[in-house]
């Protein structure tokens, strides 16, 4: 009798055993198999216009496009070609642009989208406006100009047309700056210009003349006009551009 007791026991503790390895088994697959995001890309509006027959959106007010971590907002936007496997989105007014990698803004945008994920983005604007976003050694790379694309794939920013671009410490100024925000990279009129490269290396210097909390010297950004031209009244380049154009003319000589 003792040994039937001691069997039945020992059987319902195998038999609970068995059934947490099973629940616990069922559960772990419940998990491993929950359903993973389509991936497409989500937008909202205040007010929708829709041509099934052209494929087409118009959306207007408060205008937010979203995919992941990357987002463009606008106060009004078309979509062409909306269900095409490439598909073309123009943004206007109060554009901003977000990634995990940059931030940028500007008055008017268009997008393409190449089978369901954004691809590419093009800003225009006086001056369109770039910051990298968690740059290493807390770089506060930015860059102005009055056009600037961005390839969400390789991460290459093309800055044209009027740049200023600084590292957070030096600054630069060509006529086409591209910049790799992932391997910090940056190559100035690569393909050659009529009109040379000019920047200002600023330096380190001891927290009491600078009045940085680096030591370093603060960068001002540039002003810009209505025409989007650079109105340049920087204290600290003044000086050093002044001496470069003046030597450039033959003023040094």
């Amino acid at each position: 009798m003792d040994d039937l007791i001691r069997n039945r026991s020992a059987n319902a503790v195998a038999l609970g055993a068995l059934l947490l390895l099973f629940a616990t088994a069922s559960s772990g697959a419940t998990t491993a198999n929950a359903p993973a995001l389509d991936g497409g890309f989500t937008w909202s509006a205040d007010v929708l216009n829709s041509d099934f027959r052209s494929d087409t959106l118009d959306l207007s007010g408060n205008v937010r496009v979203s995919q992941g971590p990357m987002s463009i907002e606008a106060q009004n936007a078309k979509a062409r070609d909306v269900r095409s496997e490439t598909s073309r989105w123009t943004f206007e007014k109060a554009v901003r642009i977000r990634t995990e990698e940059a931030d940028l803004q500007s008055n008017l945008a268009t997008a393409q989208v190449v089978n369901g994920q954004i691809a590419d983005a093009r800003i225009e604007g006086t001056p369109a406006r770039f910051e990298q976003l968690r740059a290493t050694n807390n770089r506060q790379v930015r860059g102005r100009a009055g056009i600037i694309e961005y390839d969400f794939v390789t991460g290459v920013v093309k800055l044209t047309n009027g740049v200023w671009f600084s590292n957070g410490k030096d600054e630069f100024r060509g006529d086409v700056v591209i910049y790799n925000v992932r391997d910090e990279r940056v190559q100035i009129n690569p393909g050659g210009s009529s009109n040379r490269v000019r920047g200002i290396i600023r330096p380190n210097q001891n927290k009491q003349s600078s009045g940085a909390a680096d030591g370093t010297a603060a960068i001002v950004e540039p002003t810009f006009n209505e025409n989007g031209e650079s109105v340049d009244s920087e204290r600290a380049e003044s000086r050093a551009a002044s001496s470069q154009v003046a030597t450039e003319n033959g003023g040094g000589s």
